[in-house]
C-alpha cells in the first residue's frame, strides 16, 4: 500500500508538469486539430525557456481557450484568442500552431458557430504589421509565406493574394494594392502585379495604373517608388510642382535634391524653372543641436526675364501689380533664423536676418501682404546676463530696407548696438552691510542704462530747410532740395560712414520709493535724468549776401534731459445692498489719482541745445527776424517749460448675484457691470495758452460673456473760433481753436467731442464661451511658403469637424467732428463676421468677411467648403474681391506621401 501511495504521488506530480494542466492540474486532451468547446476561463500560458542553437530567446504563447502539447512532434497547438511573443515578433491568431521540429510558427482563422471566419491572424515584426488569413513563418530562417495579406508600411497598406518574406527582410507582394486608406476595401490603390518592400527605406513596383472607386483609370508609370524612411529625415528626390504664371508663363517649381547630412543638419537644393524665361535657386539649410540651439539658413538667387511680357504696356491698374514688375532683373535674398535654448548664466545668441535685393520681394512675393510689406528688419543679438550681480550687456546688429520696383531701396544699419545696464539696486545695500530696519529712505533706489549706437543709412536727406523750434522752415545756404540714396558698395563705404550718425544714450532709473500718507494715500516722487552724447553739433550765421542760414558743423555734442514728479493716489470702494430675489449688492469700485511732473524749459539758449538764429528781414516792416534752431539732429529736448498737474479716474462696478447653477445654496458670483470707466487729463501750469490738455473718456465691459464693448472719446474743453485769410488775394475763413473755454454749466455744456471710437465684438460660439477667446477663422486658402502656387497648398490645412458651428461679429464705428461747422463730420461704420458651420460631420463651410458703410464695399472676404472624403479632402475657395481675388478648387489625397496624388484648378492675382 506505501508503494502504491508512492507511484500515484509521482504520477500527479508528473501531470502537473505537462504543458496542457490547468490551475487546478488537470490536463484536458484532445484529437490534433480538433477545437476545443469551451470558451470561457481563464487564459493558458507557458514560456518555454529558449534551448541553445536555432531559439534565440525565450518564445512566450498563451490562449484563451486551451494549450495541446504533443510531445513526441514537438508541436504545440494554442486555440482562441492564440497569442506568442518571440523577441519583437508578435502573432495573433484564433489558432496558432508551434512546431519545434521544424522552428516555424502557422496561424490560421476559425469558424465561429455560424460558420464565419474568426480571428484573423496578425503578425508584427518591430514597426511592420501584417494582417492575412493563413501565415506561415520559420523563426530559425526568417522567412514566411503569407496569403491574403494587409500590410502596413509607413503611411501606406499594401494589399497582396500571397506575400514571401526572405532573411534579408524583403517582402515580396504579388497581385498587390498599394494604398494609404485603412479600409479593407479601400476608396482607391495602386494595381500592381509585385510589390516590393524594404521596411523602413522604400516601396517599389513595375508597371502600375491607379484605380478609384474600383474604376481602373490609364493613369499610371512604368515603375513606382514610395519611400518609407523610419527616421524623419532622409535623403532623396524633390518632385517638383507645375503651374501657370501670367508674368512668367508655364513653370515647374521647387524640383531639386535633399540632403539628409546627419540627424542634426539638412540641406535642401531647390530650383524654379519659367517657359517665358528666368529661373530660381535656392539652398536652404536646417540644423539643430540638442539642448544647446536650432535655426535655418536659406539663400535665394532669382533671374527674372520676362521680355514677352507687356508689362509696362497698357494702364497700371491696382488689379495688375505685376504690369509695375521690370522686364529683366537679377535678385538675391538671405533668410537666417537662429534661436538658442535658455540656460541660466549663459549668453544667448539669436538672429533673425531677412535681406536682399531691394526688388527681390516685390518679384518674388508670396502673399499680398509680403507684396505690399514696406520694410524688412533684420537683427543679430548676443545677450549675458552676469551671475549674482545686477549687471548685463548685449551687442546687437540690426538692418532694416524698404522694398521698391526701381531697385532703389533705403537701407539703414545700426553697426553694432550696444547695450549695459544695470537693475536697480537699493542705496541702503550699496552704502550699509545691515540689514534693512524698514525705514523710508531704505526705498531709495538707483538704475542705469548705457547704448552706444552706429547708425548708417544710404539715405542722403534733403537739407535745403531746417525746422525751426517754433515752427516753419529756414532755408540753408548750400542745402539740396531732395533726397537721395548710395549704393550700398565698397567704393561709397567712405560716404556712407559720413552719412552716419553716432550716439550714446545715458538713462538714470532714480526711485524714491512708495509712502503712505494718512493712512489711506499712497505718494510716489520720481526723478528722471538721461544724457545723449552725439557726434554732430550744429551752429548757425546768417550770411547776408545770399539772405541764406549757414551751417557749421562739431565732431562732439552733449544734450541731457531731466525732470521731477509725484503723484498721489488711493482706493475707494462703495457697496449698496439691495437683497433681492437674484442681486444680493452692487460694489463701485473707483480709483483716482493725481500727479505733478516738472521740466524746465530746453529751448533756453542758456542749455545749448536751440540756437536764436537771424534768419532775414521781414518783407513788410524790414525788421528782422530770428528763428529757433535745434543744434542736433536727434534726441534734442522739447522746448517749452512743463508744470503739469495730470489727474486720472478709474471706475469698476460689480454686482453679487445668485449662482444659477446651485440655486439651492446661498452660493453667490461675482458679475462684471463696467470692467473699466476712465477720465484722464492735464493742466500745464507755466503753458501761456490752452492750458487744459484733451480730456480722454474710455469704457469697456463685457456683457452675457459672449459681447465685448470698449468705447473711446476725445473732448476738447476749448472753442472753435473763425478769422480772415487772404492767400494770393483770395480771402477766406480759417476755423482754429481759441483760447476760451466751451463750459456753460446753464446748458450742462462741458468740453466738445472731437472724435470717438465703439467697437462691438460678439462671440456666439457656445464651445469657447468659458475660453472667453475667439475663435479663429478657418481658411483653406493659406498664404504660400516660397515657391508655392497661390491659391494651391501642397498640404491641405487641418480642419476641425468638432465644433458643429462658431460665429464672430465685430462691428466698429468711428467719429470725428469736423472744425468747420459747414464740413460735414466723418463717420466710418464697419461690420466684420466671420465663423464656421458643420452642414455634416464631413462637411465643413467657413467664412470671413468685412462691410465698410462708408465707402459701400465689402473688403477681405473669402468663402470656404471642405469635404472629409476619409483617405481623401476636397477643399473649395472662393476669395470674390481684393488682390487675391480668385477661386481654388483642390481634390488630394489626404497622406502626405502621396500629396503629388491632387487635381487643382485655381485663378487668382498670380495667373488670372
Amino acid at each position: 500500500m506505501r508503494y502504491y501511495l508512492i507511484f500515484m504521488l509521482l504520477l500527479q506530480l508528473f501531470i502537473l508538469s505537462l504543458p496542457g494542466a490547468n490551475a487546478q492540474g488537470v490536463t484536458r486532451l484532445k484529437p490534433v486539430g480538433q477545437p476545443d468547446t469551451i470558451t470561457g476561463g481563464a487564459q493558458d500560458s507557458l514560456a518555454l525557456s529558449a534551448p541553445k542553437g536555432d531559439i534565440e530567446t525565450t518564445i512566450k504563447y498563451s490562449a484563451r481557450d486551451s494549450i495541446l502539447f504533443e510531445v513526441g512532434s514537438k508541436i504545440v497547438h494554442l486555440y482562441g484568442d492564440a497569442k506568442i511573443n518571440y523577441g519583437e515578433i508578435t502573432l495573433e491568431a484564433a489558432y496558432i500552431q508551434i512546431n519545434y521540429e521544424t522552428a516555424t510558427l502557422n496561424a490560421t482563422t476559425l469558424p465561429d458557430s455560424t460558420g464565419k471566419e474568426v480571428g484573423t491572424p496578425m503578425f508584427v515584426n518591430g514597426s511592420e504589421k501584417y494582417a492575412a488569413k493563413r501565415i506561415a513563418y520559420n523563426y530559425k530562417t526568417k522567412k514566411g509565406h503569407i496569403s491574403e495579406v494587409v500590410t502596413q508600411q509607413g503611411e501606406g497598406y499594401i494589399h497582396g493574394e500571397v506575400v514571401k518574406r526572405n532573411n534579408e527582410e524583403q517582402i515580396s507582394v504579388y497581385h498587390a494594392r498599394y494604398t494609404t486608406c485603412n479600409l479593407e476595401h479601400p476608396h482607391f490603390y495602386i494595381n500592381a502585379d509585385r510589390i516590393i518592400a524594404q521596411p523602413g527605406k522604400k516601396v517599389l513596383s513595375g508597371p502600375f495604373n491607379l484605380v478609384i472607386g474600383d474604376i481602373p483609370t490609364p493613369l499610371g508609370f512604368l515603375f513606382g517608388l514610395f519611400p518609407q524612411p523610419k527616421a524623419n529625415r532622409a535623403s532623396g528626390v524633390l518632385i517638383p510642382t507645375f503651374g501657370e504664371s501670367r508674368a512668367q508663363g508655364f513653370y515647374l517649381q521647387n524640383g531639386g535634391y535633399y540632403f539628409a547630412w546627419n540627424d542634426y543638419i539638412g540641406t535642401s537644393l531647390t530650383g524654379d524653372i519659367y517657359s517665358l524665361g528666368g529661373y530660381n535657386i535656392r539652398a536652404n539649410n536646417s540644423y539643430i543641436k540638442r539642448y544647446a540651439y536650432s535655426g535655418s539658413l536659406s539663400i535665394d538667387y532669382r533671374y527674372f526675364k520676362n521680355d514677352e511680357a507687356d508689362l509696362f504696356g497698357g494702364s497700371r491698374s491696382t488689379s495688375d501689380i505685376r504690369r509695375q514688375l521690370p522686364p529683366s532683373s537679377r535678385s538675391i535674398w538671405f533668410n537666417w533664423a537662429h534661436s538658442p535654448v535658455q540656460k541660466p548664466g549663459r549668453g544667448r545668441l539669436s538672429a533673425n536676418v531677412n535681406a536682399g535685393s531691394t526688388i527681390h520681394q516685390r518679384i518674388n512675393y508670396n502673399s499680398s501682404a509680403n507684396f505690399l510689406a514696406p520694410t524688412f528688419n533684420s537683427n543679430i543679438t548676443y545677450q549675458k546676463n552676469i551671475q549674482n550681480t545686477p549687471f548685463s550687456y548685449t551687442a546687437k546688429l540690426s538692418q532694416g530696407q524698404t522694398s521698391s520696383l526701381s531697385g532703389k531701396g533705403i537701407m539703414n544699419f545700426v553697426l553694432p548696438d550696444l547695450n549695459f545696464s544695470m537693475t536697480p539696486i537699493s542705496f541702503y545695500e550699496i552704502f550699509s552691510k545691515n540689514t534693512p530696519t524698514g525705514q523710508w529712505y531704505e526705498n531709495f533706489t538707483i538704475g542705469y542704462n548705457v547704448t552706444a549706437r552706429n547708425e548708417v543709412s544710404n539715405l542722403i536727406p534733403a537739407t535745403g530747410s531746417i525746422s525751426g523750434g517754433l515752427g516753419g522752415s529756414v532755408e540753408v545756404l548750400g542745402g539740396n532740395r531732395r533726397s537721395d540714396t548710395l549704393d550700398i558698395s565698397t567704393k561709397n563705404l567712405a560716404a556712407l560712414w559720413k552719412n552716419g550718425r553716432r550716439s550714446a544714450n545715458h538713462n538714470f532709473a532714480l526711485g524714491l520709493g512708495s509712502f503712505k500718507i494718512l493712512k489711506y494715500l499712497n505718494l510716489s516722487p520720481s526723478v528722471t535724468y538721461q544724457e545723449t552724447w552725439l557726434d554732430n553739433k550744429f551752429s548757425y550765421t546768417f550770411d547776408p549776401d545770399s539772405q541764406k542760414v549757414r551751417v557749421d558743423t562739431t565732431n562732439f555734442g552733449r544734450v541731457y534731459d531731466y525732470s521731477a514728479g509725484a503723484s498721489l493716489s488711493t482706493t475707494i470702494y462703495g457697496t449698496a445692498y439691495i437683497k433681492g430675489k437674484r442681486v444680493e449688492a452692487i460694489r463701485h469700485l473707483i480709483r483716482p489719482s493725481i500727479s505733478y511732473s516738472y521740466r524746465p524749459d530746453f529751448g533756453n539758449e542758456r542749455y545749448g541745445f536751440y540756437q536764436n538764429t537771424l534768419i532775414g528781414a521781414n518783407e513788410t516792416t524790414l525788421r528782422p527776424e530770428y528763428a529757433l534752431l535745434p543744434r542736433f539732429n536727434s534726441n534734442v529736448p522739447g522746448y517749452g517749460l512743463q508744470s503739469a498737474l495730470s489727474f486720472n479716474i478709474n471706475n469698476q462696478i460689480e454686482m453679487k448675484v445668485k449662482s444659477k447653477s446651485d440655486s439651492t445654496s446661498n452660493k453667490f458670483e461675482k458679475v462684471s457691470l463696467i470692467d473699466n470707466l476712465s477720465l484722464n487729463g492735464s493742466y500745464n501750469f507755466a503753458a501761456d495758452s490752452f492750458q487744459l490738455s484733451q480730456i480722454n473718456v474710455n469704457m469697456s465691459t463685457r456683457l452675457f460673456k459672449i459681447i465685448n464693448l470698449s468705447f473711446n472719446s476725445t473732448f476738447d474743453p476749448y472753442k472753435i473760433g473763425s478769422r480772415v485769410v487772404t492767400n494770393n488775394g483770395v480771402e477766406s475763413i480759417l476755423y482754429t481753436r481759441v483760447n476760451e473755454y466751451e463750459f456753460d454749466f446753464s446748458k450742462l455744456k462741458f468740453a466738445r467731442l472731437t472724435n470717438a471710437n465703439l467697437n462691438i465684438s460678439a462671440n456666439l460660439n457656445p464651445a469657447s464661451r468659458e475660453s472667453n477667446q475667439r475663435t479663429p477663422p478657418q481658411t483653406n486658402l493659406p498664404s504660400m511658403q516660397p515657391g508655392m502656387d497661390p491659391l494651391n497648398p501642397l498640404q491641405p490645412r487641418y480642419v476641425d469637424f468638432k465644433i458643429p458651428w462658431t460665429l464672430n461679429l465685430d462691428f466698429t464705428l468711428y467719429y470725428a467732428k469736423a472744425l468747420n461747422p459747414n464740413d460735414e463730420d466723418r463717420i466710418d461704420k464697419t461690420l466684420g463676421v466671420d465663423g464656421s458651420l458643420n452642414l455634416t460631420d464631413k462637411w465643413k463651410f467657413t467664412y470671413n468677411a468685412s462691410y465698410n458703410f462708408r465707402d459701400n464695399n465689402i473688403a477681405n472676404a473669402n468663402i470656404n467648403i471642405h469635404r472629409d472624403l476619409h483617405c481623401w479632402e476636397m477643399s473649395i475657395g472662393w476669395v470674390p474681391f481684393g488682390f487675391m481675388q480668385g477661386y481654388n478648387v483642390t481634390i488630394n489625397a489626404r497622406s502626405a506621401l502621396l500629396r503629388d496624388l491632387r487635381l487643382t484648378r485655381n485663378r487668382s492675382g498670380f495667373n488670372r
